[in-house]
């Protein structure tokens, strides 16, 4: 959550700017009007789509895909191609429950994907799950204490013989769990584990469309975790000017808060990479599912 808040607003200030027009660069040169491609060519098979809230929590992916097609949508980007094998969809929803539900329908509609993975970062709600470790939720619980299921399950083997998996209840919220004391309210309220701020939303749209969907986290933020002064700072602030402001201000004060920013960024694309390594082995394993039994839902992965 707070690494995602900080590469996002990095990348709409002017200390990002050179950052923002790398990726600007990168997309729209493979970027296509949706129209003409739905016009000149077949929809591309979909057999896994996994939908992010942000580019940098897609990053790992992305670079891995290959036959790569980037499309500008209405609210959200949209990539297609081909990993190690197995044709994929890779959506950049953005960050409201609005852009995320919005993005989910229209690949639905479009795809009519098997499964659906809710893939991107989280933060801890409890002092056993550390940075770096890989969550797939047995349930999605929101703020209204409604809670779904998640079909597809790893077994207790699989994950004692996997470092750094965890296994747990997930908590969607819709604001930002930026201190220790939010965060440990949340779980005692909850139960949950972990928290992120899409699961549910692209959850409650796939079992609406009769689509499976799963959920899978990297955590990047602990328990304990502070964010830095500079970003609280920013956090603070209601306009992007303000934020602009406060961020402008710690580069020329907070020399060594600008750094420890920096330092979570270069550590979300860390977290994005090794979210990418797993999330590998997990879609091979839905697509084994898809096309062994109808009834996946209840399998177990070994």
């Amino acid at each position: 959550m707070l690494v995602r808040y900080l590469v996002s607003n990095y990348l709409r200030s002017a200390a990002g700017q050179a950052v923002r027009d790398k990726v600007e660069t990168a997309v729209s040169e493979k970027a296509q009007d949706l129209q003409q491609l739905t016009d000149d060519r077949e929809i591309p098979n979909c057999e896994i789509a996994l939908v992010f809230a942000s580019h940098v929590e897609a990053t790992g992916v992305l670079d891995q895909l290959e036959k790569i097609v980037s499309v500008q949508c209405a609210g959200f980007v949209e990539h297609t191609g081909n990993w190690n094998g197995l044709d994929v969809v890779v959506i950049e929803a953005g960050d409201s429950w609005k852009s995320i539900a919005r993005a989910t329908t229209a690949v639905i509609n479009l795809y009519q994907p098997p499964w659906i993975v809710s893939a991107g970062f989280c933060c801890a709600l409890h002092p056993k799950f550390r940075n770096g470790g890989i969550v797939m939720p047995n349930r999605v619980i929101d703020t209204q204490d409604r809670r779904l299921d998640v079909g597809f399950k790893i077994s207790e083997q699989a994950v004692k013989e996997t470092n750094g998996l965890y296994v747990g209840e997930l908590l969607t919220v819709s604001e930002i769990l930026d201190t220790p004391k939010k965060r440990k309210q949340m779980h005692k309220r909850t139960g949950a584990v972990v928290a992120d701020m899409e699961s549910s939303v692209i959850m409650e749209i796939c079992r609406q469309a009769s689509v499976k969907c799963m959920s899978v986290r990297v955590i990047t933020e602990e328990l304990d975790e502070q964010p830095p002064e500079l970003m609280s700072r920013m956090m603070k602030q209601d306009t992007k000017a303000g934020k602009l402001g406060a961020l402008s201000k710690g580069v020329f004060t907070k020399i060594a808060g600008v750094k420890e920013m920096w330092d979570m960024k270069n550590a979300a694309y860390l977290s994005s990479e090794r979210l990418a390594k797993f999330l590998f082995g997990v879609i091979e394993q839905l697509v084994k599912t898809t096309e062994t039994t109808e009834t996946g839902l209840s399998e177990e992965a070994n």
